[in-house]
């Protein structure tokens, strides 16, 4: 299959256009510029998208000359928003037979309340309602006269609501969907297929984007995950659903691989882990708030070793004796 006609996923857009929008506001550091460099080797769409931005002269003469003129013209007024739109809608383009545009998802580029990666933020919101965004999320707020909304764009965040006098609704909108909170205290991911809800006090209501008919209400204590069409049947509340509020990432004999999947979102770069490490397990409360220090705990207790590369590339083996 031609590079050319490989539809480049909406999370690899998103993170593109960041680095982008980084390389057109300033010059990266050393340590960006290693960053940078470790994030495109990550994965092969990650190196095609960024190839495909760096190629947007040759992109643009398949564009209709209008929008051409915008980007290539593009004036020294020109805001950061507006030059993210138009290298998000480059990167959407997908030329088999012809050029094919699509909805550009750089709304997580451009959201009023984001977190970096390691960073969480908490806000009291103008209803009194808690809004707390876990690492590497973002969201905008659409509060009006009749309802109080949540756009969830990327990442994970908290909710804990409080009474409105005008009693107006507290929905949260992902991309496959709306919840409707119903006086209570949940937390809400979202993954590049589905979204996931966990219930820590009352209740949800969960309404997928494409059959709302299909609500189903999440008690207190349970979780479920839902896409446009459906819900999954909910299940007890997983231990590490909102533990992260308090800083913390439990694990339960958990596979490493699946623990180290976890411990990445919180630290810029690459972490790699080998299939000699399949038979590893960890257990044990650990802070994220450092997870250098996790790492070097668990070369110290568990059969493993790291090799890193750059700080910001590490690769996890299993021990050889």
């Amino acid at each position: 299959m031609s590079s050319n006609s490989v539809n480049i996923p909406e999370h690899v857009i998103k993170e593109v256009v960041m680095w982008l929008v980084k390389v057109q506001d300033d010059d990266l550091t050393t340590q960006e510029q290693q960053t940078l460099l470790a994030w495109r080797n990550e994965n092969h769409l990650h190196e095609l998208a960024w190839q495909r931005a760096e190629n947007l002269g040759m992109t643009l003469q398949k564009i209709p000359p209008d929008l051409g003129k915008q980007v290539l013209g593009r004036s020294a007024t020109m805001d950061r928003r507006e030059f993210a739109k138009h290298l998000g809608l480059l990167l959407t383009l997908v030329p088999i037979g012809g050029v094919t545009y699509k909805y550009a998802p750089w709304q997580a580029v451009l959201a009023d309340i984001k977190t970096a990666t390691g960073e969480q933020r908490t806000i009291q919101l103008a209803d009194g309602s808690q809004l707390m965004l876990n690492t590497d999320s973002a969201v905008d707020l659409a509060f009006n006269d009749t309802q109080r909304l949540v756009k969830l764009y990327r990442g994970e965040i908290y909710i804990k609501t409080a009474k409105d006098s005008a009693q107006r609704p507290f929905l949260v909108q992902t991309a496959q969907g709306q919840l409707h909170a119903l006086g209570t205290e949940f937390v809400v991911r979202q993954h590049a297929d589905y979204s996931y809800l966990g219930v820590i006090d009352s209740a949800v209501d969960v309404l997928p984007k494409d059959d709302p008919q299909q609500n189903l209400i999440i008690e207190k204590g349970q979780q479920t995950r839902f896409d446009s069409t459906g819900i999954e049947a909910p299940s007890p509340l997983d231990d590490n659903a909102n533990a992260w509020i308090h800083g913390v990432i439990y694990a339960d004999n958990m596979p490493l691989s699946e623990f180290i999947s976890y411990l990445k979102r919180y630290r810029t770069g690459v972490i790699t882990c080998d299939e000699s490490c399949d038979d590893i397990y960890v257990s044990g409360s650990f802070q994220i708030n450092d997870p250098d220090h996790i790492l070097h705990v668990l070369e110290k207790t568990r059969p493993i070793e790291i090799e890193w590369r750059t700080r910001f590339w590490a690769k996890i083996s299993k021990k050889q004796h």
